[in-house]
């Protein structure tokens, strides 16, 4: 009993020197480490049965047709997320049934550039391509709607299921598709797998959670706020995926295949850690805008800081002796990976931008955004043709690293006017 109590004062001083609740975020960031644990695991087994068993140049093909998707996904009105993770965690569970409607409004634009990307394709000869990327075009708006239970469930703080799920998912995933390739070794039975799955066992999750929910409350004001960040998503989601498609193009599905191998680990590295950002956006979104919360949120930033350069550290004691056991193929990836993996501080930038959407900083959110596409897309344009999958790494880590300033915590001018 004396144990318990002396961890409870330890805890509750803890939090008074953090500046945050460290009990909740200890135990949300505990279950959603087991859910993005899994998740890694299933990313990097996914790649390793690829690497292992499927010709170089076949995975480069799915690592484009994977690209292409992406950029579809400016159209699949991601913004509706954060609108219903943060509509949810003021009681305004309309927001569900207008962000499935809008998303629906939005997604077929997204089918549209996958088919005119299969027709491109085809017209080249890579008939495999382009039925893969038609596939994808006739599910991205099942696609684009089948994931919602993750934002309902995250503006409800139900991290315990949220995480089973995933663990469920991620496992029943895994299996299926080692049992696809280990069958098959090609391109388009790879690829329904990789697409169908998810599409069956996550949308019977989102239906079977919409469904429970009562309608309360409004959605006009949420909406606003993923209006705006479905705007941003358009060029963020071609900043993001201009890489891979460029590497393509000027270098082949060999260096692309090359290239997702060394952005592998600090890709899911980064997810792993933007899995709290649906956390931290409910409970900034509960606070108000005032000088206490702001250096709090502050202190944060600095402390997630700390936190990345930790985790590069890391990487770099392990990535040198993991990558090749792992994927003897690719051995030559380390020093790509390690220097990729530097772009990782970037994670900082989490707490601005949970900040600025909690307190409906749009300008805030469109000048970071702004910023970030241009960098990348000037970047990659200029280096990957001259450099290859060098260039990339090098634009992608630079332009992480030479925007954190803009996502440092501040004020909403707006709100601090109307006060």
């Amino acid at each position: 009993m004396e144990l318990r109590q002396s961890g409870n004062n330890a805890l509750d001083r803890l939090t008074q020197v953090m500046g945050f609740d460290v009990r909740f975020y200890g135990k949300s960031f505990s279950w959603l480490a087991a859910g993005q644990t899994s998740g890694i695991i299933r990313g990097i087994a996914t790649t390793f049965l690829m690497a292992r068993w499927l010709p170089r140049n076949i995975m480069g093909e799915f690592r484009y047709v994977l690209a292409m998707f992406a950029i579809a996904g400016m159209f699949a009105a991601g913004g509706v997320s954060t609108s219903i993770i943060r509509g949810i965690a003021k009681g305004d569970t309309v927001i569900v049934w207008a962000g499935i409607k809008r998303i629906l409004m939005i997604a077929p634009l997204g089918s549209l550039l996958l088919i005119i990307a299969a027709a491109e394709r085809y017209v080249v000869g890579e008939t495999n391509v382009a039925i893969a990327l038609a596939f994808s075009g006739i599910l991205f708006p099942a696609y684009a709607i089948c994931g919602l239970y993750g934002s309902i469930l995250t503006g409800q703080e139900r991290i315990q299921r949220l995480t089973k799920i995933a663990i469920i998912n991620n496992s029943l995933f895994a299996i299926c598709f080692f049992l696809v390739i280990w069958k098959t070794k090609e391109l388009l039975p790879v690829f329904f797998a990789y697409l169908g799955i998810d599409i069956l066992f996550r949308g019977f999750i989102t239906w079977n959670e919409v469904r429970q929910l009562k309608k309360s409350g409004e959605a006009v004001s949420h909406l606003k706020l993923g209006d705006h960040l479905n705007a941003i998503g358009v060029i963020q989601a071609l900043a993001s995926q201009l890489d891979q498609i460029l590497i393509q193009r000027f270098a082949g599905y060999g260096v692309l295949a090359n290239y997702s191998v060394a952005m592998l680990i600090p890709e899911q590295m980064k997810d792993f850690v933007n899995a709290l950002g649906g956390v931290i956006l409910r409970r900034f979104s509960r606070h108000e805008n005032n000088a206490k919360i702001l250096a709090q949120t502050k202190k944060h930033f600095w402390t997630m800081a700390g936190l990345s350069g930790a985790m590069i550290l890391a990487y770099w004691l392990v990535a040198p002796f993991f990558l090749p056991w792992f994927f003897p193929q690719y051995g030559e990836q380390v020093l790509p990976s390690l220097v990729y993996s530097l772009g990782l501080l970037g994670l900082t930038s989490i707490i601005g931008l949970n900040w600025f959407q909690a307190q409906h900083n749009l300008k805030a959110l469109w000048l970071f955004y702004s910023a970030n596409t241009a960098v990348q897309i000037i970047s990659n344009i200029i280096l990957i043709p001259l450099f290859g999958s060098w260039g990339a790494i090098v634009s992608k880590t630079f332009t992480r690293l030479a925007l954190i300033p803009l996502t440092y915590p501040r004020s909403n001018p707006d709100i601090a006017q109307r006060s």
